[in-house]
């Protein structure tokens, strides 16, 4: 492998260039422009991916992927996406990154882009789908419809490269039912990895306005942990890496409203352990012993351990067990859960 060989054990480097809001032909109700930094002009993408890769922990033993992020990158104007593409091509002919990615809308994903993409050194491409409900699309004003993303999503799994899937639980008009029926129609799709993004309602945006008006009403913090850990469940269980559940936590200042969380991804897990220690003193009665992964241990007693707290069950580590999974001690039949084993406790 150029740049290096490639440890599997260790996380990948990905380096992100942010395009802020190239491409975008849309002024979706969740996003406010105005609150965008200045796009990475393609002549400076070189610069920034090394001083990236310069700041990571032994970065010739890793995967290194530029990930173009914060627009719709196939939808940028054909004479400077060939720039940025002839930039970023460079750093993947001399072993300063393994390949490219980038994330885009599905109405902007089409056989010409991607072969173009494709050629310049591109491995993955993401979608934001946001919902595969047309009645949610439309009210979120996202000017697509679910059909553009299973068109896209077919594209991409053609041109050979990966497919990430982009979902946004609790924009407007989504119910639990909706929000399942996009789960099962994301899963349709077999992408290799998902993102799920609750929505907030960020300052500036027509969301805002609705949501001062009373006309919009976000998930509080319990529904949106309760649909992603099911989407989560879902995803996992179908072989599909959930690579992020929550909001990074740059941009809190400008949250209105919503369910953020610092440590949103951790509450979903910790809630996936709660489910799984319930069922198993359900069953096992009380007291009893779980044992997890070692690595697994936080998420076992919760945040700010109100799981143990609240269920008053004694721990132990087990290395054996996956992490994930939890155990009751001797337990001789039916006493391992894993995630798959919760959905139907979970919506």
């Amino acid at each position: 492998m150029q740049g290096g060989i490639e440890i599997p054990e260790l996380s990948p480097i990905v380096v992100p260039v942010f395009v802020s809001h190239l491409g975008c032909p849309h002024r979706c109700v969740f996003c406010d422009q105005t609150q965008f930094a200045d796009p990475v002009a393609p002549k400076d993408v070189s610069k920034v991916v090394s001083a990236f890769i310069s700041s990571c922990r032994e970065p010739h033993r890793r995967r290194r992927l530029i990930a173009f992020y914060g627009g719709s990158f196939t939808g940028i104007e054909s004479r400077l996406l060939e720039r940025y593409l002839d930039e970023a091509s460079v750093l993947v002919k001399t072993g300063v990154v393994h390949g490219i990615k980038a994330s885009t809308r599905p109405d902007l994903v089409t056989p010409e882009v991607l072969d173009r993409c494709r050629d310049a050194g591109f491995v993955e491409m993401e979608i934001g789908a946001q919902s595969m409900d047309d009645s949610v699309l439309q009210a979120s004003r996202r000017g697509h419809c679910a059909s553009d993303t299973v068109r896209a999503a077919g594209l991409i799994r053609t041109s050979g490269m990966k497919l990430g899937i982009q979902i946004m639980p609790g924009l407007p008009g989504e119910d639990r039912e909706s929000f399942r029926r996009t789960i099962d129609d994301v899963l349709r799709m077999k992408p290799d990895h998902v993102r799920l993004y609750p929505t907030v309602v960020m300052r500036g945006t027509a969301l805002e306005r609705r949501y001062r008006a009373g006309k919009y009403a976000p998930l509080d913090l319990e529904e949106a942990v309760l649909r992603c850990l099911y989407g989560y469940a879902r995803f996992s269980e179908a072989g599909c890496t959930v690579l992020r559940m929550g909001l990074p936590p740059s941009r809190y200042r400008d949250i209105v409203a919503g369910p953020y969380h610092p440590s949103f991804g951790f509450l979903v897990r910790a809630r996936a352990c709660r489910i799984m220690a319930g069922i198993l003193m359900e069953r096992f009665g009380s007291p009893l012993e779980l044992e997890v992964n070692p690595a697994g241990i936080s998420e076992l007693l919760g945040y700010q351990n109100e799981n143990i707290g609240e269920l008053r069950f004694f721990y132990s580590f087990n290395d054996r067990l996956p992490r994930g999974y939890v155990q009751a001690r001797n337990a001789v039949e039916r006493g391992c859960l894993q995630l798959k084993d919760i959905i139907e406790y979970i919506l």
